[in-house]
């Protein structure tokens, strides 16, 4: 087994290191990370049947939040203002400086929904902010967390700014999308259980660079691969690519599977993408060892593409603090439909205790 986590931050051994400064979430259980946490962490979910139906007249379920009246690029702009708002309202967002903003969203093939105008996700309620010039929209979908993570980390290093906010947003809830999830098959409806709960949220995450001693929740090694293998079973998948990306991450954060409390799949009820996660820890167990525990977010918040790594990251953040948590280290994995995969390595660093003597 490998140097302990916290041996390797004495011995300098990992130099990719952020912190999770504050995090906001908007999704089908809660409008703002606490509340979804609190939902998630009960296994709570709010499915319902939707205005979509399959060609039989059966009605869709998906995971949404109450509106019926607002739809496409307006809709999601405002979940993304509540997440955006429930992060920057914590105060750790440093003053007198331009938010730089990296927007991760559904991919280009897929994506039914115009987000070109990246100044419409700033909030009105903050009319003194303003957007960085090396704010991006990013088109990888789900696994584009990684790759996301390697831009944060390269500006952040450069001294570009102090801190990105990475902002997850996708929805599935569209005529397009569902109709064409309904033709390959994909969706959980009568007469298939081999499918997924299409839903809609976003996602927000401050990071910065911070001493590894700090408290708080740090992301500590990330990877990405190429998976052949399709979920249409065009190609069989071997787990390659998560493989590969997971021994990336675990050697950027030196650390062995051993050493995981928890991995947060984001396997959606589809047997494919579940398969896959299970063959790629097989491939990276130590001999011997045992297998972490899993959690998933898909069964409470629907599949939410695009916002579903950041949405873990906020999740996260409420969830390893508590006494009841699953652990201090552990690993997200994400997997796209075109074969890009992602891991990556969180750990909890703990307040230090006070051992001073009380007075008297």
């Amino acid at each position: 087994m490998k140097s302990s986590w916290m041996a390797t931050l004495q011995n300098g051994a990992t130099d990719k290191t952020l912190r999770v400064a504050s995090v906001g979430l908007c999704c089908s259980v809660g409008y703002t990370a606490k509340a979804a946490s609190c939902a998630m962490r009960a296994g709570m979910d709010h499915f319902q049947e939707g205005e979509f139906v399959t060609s039989n007249g059966e009605a869709i379920r998906v995971a949404r939040l109450p509106d019926n009246e607002t739809w496409g690029t307006a809709r999601l702009v405002r979940w993304m203002a509540h997440a955006i708002d429930d992060c920057l309202s914590q105060g750790v967002v440093l003053q007198d400086t331009r938010l730089l903003t990296i927007v991760l969203t559904a991919e280009n093939d897929r994506c039914a929904i115009d987000l070109s105008h990246l100044q419409q996700l700033t909030l009105s309620s903050i009319p003194s902010a303003q957007l960085h010039s090396n704010s991006e929209i990013v088109r990888t979908g789900r696994a584009g967390l990684a790759p996301v993570l390697d831009k944060a980390h390269e500006l952040l290093s450069e001294g570009v700014c102090k801190q990105v906010l990475v902002l997850g947003i996708d929805s599935f809830l569209n005529a397009e999308t569902v109709n064409h999830y309904l033709r390959a098959d994909r969706l959980l409806v009568p007469g298939n259980r081999d499918g997924f709960i299409p839903g809609e949220a976003a996602a927000a995450v401050l990071l910065e660079l911070a001493p590894p001693d700090v408290p708080g929740l740090h992301i500590v090694g990330w990877g990405r691969g190429e998976e052949p293998g399709r979920p249409d079973g065009s190609v069989p998948s071997r787990a390659q690519g998560l493989s590969r990306a997971l021994r990336t991450a675990f050697d950027q954060a030196d650390i062995d599977c051993n050493d995981l409390a928890f991995r947060m799949s984001d396997q959606n009820g589809e047997g494919f993408f579940a398969g896959e996660a299970a063959n790629a820890f097989t491939r990276v167990a130590v001999d011997g060892g045992t297998t972490p525990m899993v959690y998933t977010t898909a069964d409470c918040a629907g599949e939410v593409g695009a916002a579903t790594g950041a949405l873990m990251l906020a999740w996260l953040q409420h969830l390893l603090p508590r006494p009841d948590g699953p652990g201090d280290c552990g690993v997200i994995h994400l997997a796209n439909d075109d074969g890009l995969r992602s891991a990556v390595v969180v750990r909890h660093q703990q307040a230090p205790r006070d051992r001073s003597i009380p007075a008297l």
